[in-house]
Formats: structure tokens, C-alpha cells, sequence
């Protein structure tokens, strides 16, 4: 059991625990919610999966071997502080820092990170205080999500092996 319990690594449980509120799996506003009734916010679903396309291959490289701690208990903070304080967009961005800490966010990653907001229901609420229409809103989500991917796939690319000296 012990051995099991040292496999799983913290920064899995505080990803799994973001992943859970921001899809609203315990009530309230749910991120997919938003994705299916609001036509500013149709196409986050694919935002979401361009946007963590990098992620998921660093990740499959091995980015989680050592994982960033602290980038995950500050994940861990801001969706508690979203979750207690309703406020969806911090349930978010907990959510997409916990990711950040299964890939290990490098320093040209950090803008990868600040890029999320493509996917989250606040880029079409800003789209439609600005007056846009829905689909230029959506498609511009689109082109922030491909440029966070290609920005990602540089900051996110797993460190070299170590060479023994």
C-alpha cells in the first residue's frame, strides 16, 4: 500500500482535485456548462485541447518525473480560494496551473500558462463586452489557443537526460 502511495505523486491529486471543480462536478457553474450554452464560449472545448496538446506531450516524456511543486500548491490555493470564494475564473486558472505542474512549466512556459484564458468562459465574456460577434470571438480563441501550443511546444519540452560526469 505504501508502495502505491508513493507512486502517486502530489501533483496528480491536485491536478485531479482542479480538474473536478472546474468541470463543476460538485454543482454551480460548470465549464462544460458554459462550452454548450453560451455561443461565445462553443468552441473552448477545442481551445482547451489545442491549448494542452503541449502539456500532454511533455507529460508523455516524462515532464511529471519531477513535477513543480510549488507551481502545484499554488494551483492547489487558487482553485480553494476559487471554489470557497465562487469565483470560476480562479477554479480555472488552479486547474490550468495544476497542468502546468505535471509538465513543468519551464521559463518560456509561462506564457504558455497566461494563454489559458483561451479556453476559459471569461475570453468570451470579454469578447462580448467588446461588442464582437460570436464567431469572431471563437475564432480568435482558436488562433490563441494554436499560438499557446506552439509557444508550448518550446517551453514545455522536457529537460535533457543528465550526462554523468
Amino acid at each position: 500500500m505504501m508502495r502505491l502511495l508513493n507512486q502517486i505523486r502530489v501533483e496528480w491529486l491536485v491536478a485531479a482535485f482542479c480538474a473536478w471543480h472546474a468541470a463543476g462536478l460538485l454543482g454551480g457553474d460548470a465549464l462544460v456548462h458554459a462550452w454548450q450554452h453560451s455561443p461565445y464560449d462553443r468552441l473552448g472545448w477545442l481551445a482547451l485541447i489545442l491549448w494542452a496538446l503541449p502539456a500532454a506531450r511533455a507529460i508523455w516524456r516524462g515532464g511529471s518525473a519531477n513535477g513543480a511543486f510549488p507551481v502545484a500548491m499554488a494551483s492547489l490555493v487558487m482553485a480553494l480560494i476559487g471554489v470557497l470564494g465562487d469565483l470560476n475564473f480562479l477554479v480555472y486558472w488552479g486547474f490550468a496551473a495544476s497542468i502546468g505542474s505535471l509538465a513543468r512549466v519551464a521559463r518560456r512556459g509561462w506564457l504558455w500558462l497566461v494563454l489559458a484564458v483561451c479556453w476559459m468562459p471569461v475570453f468570451g465574456w470579454f469578447g462580448s463586452q467588446l461588442h464582437l460577434g460570436a464567431m469572431p470571438v471563437n475564432l480568435l480563441r482558436l488562433l490563441v489557443a494554436a499560438a499557446a501550443a506552439a509557444i508550448g511546444r518550446c517551453g514545455l519540452a522536457p529537460a535533457p537526460p543528465k550526462t554523468p560526469v
